[in-house]
């Protein structure tokens, strides 16, 4: 009798092809995507008037063009010389969020609605590099809240998908995250502080992606 060949099952092969994927692409990405801390340092250093860590925002690294007239509320002096290396890093930064929703999409802190957040967050990170602060003051602050929100909120829901300290942790950074977020972009309060409120937000959901793409990494089922 000829029998048929036994075909593999889906999960027979996707599970060691995505281990490995996690093994050789989560770490790297991980850290590429902090692309927009090293490029907030180096771009600083060229930022007219000097820049200041506690009031000058992330968004003003971005500004191409000398001008007070970027911000709608108040008329804050920026030039920066380098911006075209802010702006490129946080689209650098964007595209890796987005890669390691799809590599991790099947570990802890990633999977499901998280990871639908990290790409959304990616997507904001984007857009926020292509639309400066210059370009467009009111468009830029929209395109840039997926950002925002996005990121503290993957954190705080994805902290649910692991267990003990990791899940205390994520959990009260990303609602703590999530909270300052929504102050920064929603009323003036910080103003005189936004530069320090605003990398509160951003610089521990850039950490965590690299402590859970870590976690992942050596989770994930070793090569064959």
């Amino acid at each position: 009798m000829i029998t048929a060949p036994r075909l593999s099952q889906p999960n027979e092969d996707a599970r060691p092809t995505a281990g490995r994927a996690v093994r050789a692409l989560a770490l790297p990405l991980a850290v590429l995507q902090l692309a927009t801390i090293a490029a907030e340092i180096i771009v600083s250093f060229a930022f007219k008037p000097k820049y200041d860590w506690v009031t000058n925002t992330i968004s003003e690294l971005g500004v191409g063009g000398c001008t007070t007239e970027f911000d709608p509320r108040h008329g804050v002096e920026a030039c920066s010389p380098l911006a075209g290396v802010m702006n490129g890093a946080m689209i650098l930064s964007g595209i890796c969020l987005i890669l390691l929703a799809i590599v991790l999409r099947r570990s802890d802190g990633f999977g499901g609605l998280a990871g639908v957040l990290w790409a959304v967050a990616g997507a904001g990170s984007i857009a926020t590099g292509l639309v400066s602060l210059d370009t467009s003051p009111v468009l830029h602050q929209i395109v840039s809240m997926p950002l925002f929100f996005g990121g503290p909120l993957a954190i705080a829901i994805g902290a649910f998908q692991f267990t003990g300290g990791p899940r205390v942790v994520g959990a009260t950074l990303g609602c703590i995250a999530l909270a300052l977020g929504v102050v920064f972009s929603t009323t003036d309060w910080v103003y005189g502080f936004g530069g320090i409120i605003e990398r509160l937000v951003i610089w521990p959901a850039l950490a965590w992606v690299v402590f859970v793409a870590a976690r992942a990494r050596n989770h994930a089922a070793p090569s064959r």
